[in-house]
């Protein structure tokens, strides 16, 4: 298995789509058969980016645009690291939404929110 970045593809425009989130896009499925995506996130400017798996038998160029990396092979270890921080900051807000104490509860939404931001910049790192 292989692990890559990736950016939603317009459909009208059937390029990368690095800075802006049109209402009609699409995964690059043609483009990587058995693409596999694992987590939807937001970069750092809040465009749509995911994280995805695919098979061993696919060849993954990188594509830079606008001096962004629209798609880029990952190492399992990048990958997960990445989902492991996100994976902590969705259990944070959950813990939150069951919490009684708004305080708590407030400080609990704060740490999930930081952690989210955490997995961005790693993600926006590679």
């Amino acid at each position: 298995m292989q692990y890559i970045k990736h950016y939603w593809i317009g459909v009208n425009s059937e390029n990368y789509e690095v800075n802006e989130n049109p209402i009609e896009k699409r995964h690059p499925d043609a483009e990587f058969p058995g693409l596999d995506v694992k987590l939807w996130l937001h970069d750092i400017d809040g465009i749509d980016v995911c994280l995805s798996q695919v098979p061993d038998n696919i060849t993954i160029d990188n594509v830079i645009i606008d001096d962004k990396k629209a798609v880029i092979k990952l190492t399992e270890d990048q990958f997960n690291d990445v989902c492991n921080i996100i994976e902590e900051s969705n259990m944070l807000s959950y813990r939150a939404s069951l919490d009684e104490n708004e305080e708590l509860r407030e400080d609990l939404i704060n740490q999930s929110k930081l952690k989210y931001q955490e997995g961005i910049e790693l993600l926006h790192s590679f």
